[in-house]
């Protein structure tokens, strides 16, 4: 399986413009083959008469860097459960 067939699409959008010219913009979200890291994509490519261009870049984060600033980020929740009420805190590194 290939790592196109394995990202998210977190965007993809097409603009034309009035004086021919053509933007593609795609942002994708996925794993790296070690499962270790996320890779989040950009990728622009911009037609115009004069010609073609693209760029593609792409950030990585680890994913354990990535689920603490999920959780440092998160509100704390409260839960009801037989009848008592307990607060759910974000777990602190």
């Amino acid at each position: 399986m290939s790592s196109e067939r394995q990202s998210l699409m977190l965007q993809q959008r097409v603009v034309k413009h009035a004086n021919a010219n053509l933007h593609c913009r795609e942002v994708s979200l996925r794993l790296s083959s070690d499962q270790r890291d996320m890779i989040l994509t950009r990728y622009t490519e911009h037609y115009s008469p004069e010609g073609l261009q693209w760029v593609e870049r792409s950030h990585r984060v680890p994913v354990t860097d990535l689920l603490r600033w999920v959780i440092e980020q998160g509100e704390p929740q409260t839960l009801v459960q037989g009848g008592e009420v307990s607060e759910v805190l974000p777990i602190a590194r």
